[in-house]
């Protein structure tokens, strides 16, 4: 049994046995994932096409280890003015390796609740409203001024001066 499976934003082919290497996953190595975007299932032959995902369709998969990719090198370089820029980057990943892909008789995924978590005040009753006014404008908020400092005859730091080319010839 083989499937497309979408996780980090990009697609993978896969089959019972597999390992891939996805983005970064905030799990612990050792436990297990369900990736319950599944695209496409082959069965057999028969090739079942999700739309936009294949209803009820699961692929568990172990998670192996977390790592760091190749090095990628991003060099800037200005030919002649001195300009160079070097930085290195390794790109996290998740090391999966896929155990079952299950069809079918999987349990629906967990709904997400609303912004109802947080216990919902009660609204006002007639006598605790205030009331009603002419809606309120936004105004910018006045900064609360300052005290003033006493005055004192200090210089002023000299300004800084810009590096200019040498010139040529």
């Amino acid at each position: 049994m083989d499937a497309v499976v979408r996780t980090g934003g990009k697609q993978y082919r896969v089959h019972e046995g597999s390992v891939l290497n996805v983005a970064t996953m905030d799990v612990e190595p050792g436990s297990q994932v369900e990736l319950r975007d599944v695209l496409l299932v082959i069965d057999a032959g028969k090739t079942t096409v999700g739309s936009p995902n294949v209803a009820d369709a699961v692929v568990v998969a172990d998670v192996v280890e977390h790592g760091k990719g190749k090095k990628v090198i991003n060099f800037k370089y200005k030919a002649k003015t001195r300009y160079r820029r070097k930085r290195g980057h390794r790109q996290g990943y998740t090391q999966l390796e896929v155990t079952q892909i299950r069809i079918g008789d999987a349990p629906a995924p967990p709904r997400r609740r609303a912004a109802a978590a947080a216990p919902a005040e009660a609204a006002p009753t007639e006598e605790e409203a205030p009331v009603a006014a002419a809606p309120r404008r936004r105004t910018r908020a006045a900064a609360p001024a300052a005290p003033e400092a006493p005055a004192t005859e200090t210089a002023a730091p000299a300004p800084r001066r810009r590096r200019t080319p040498k010139a040529e010839g």
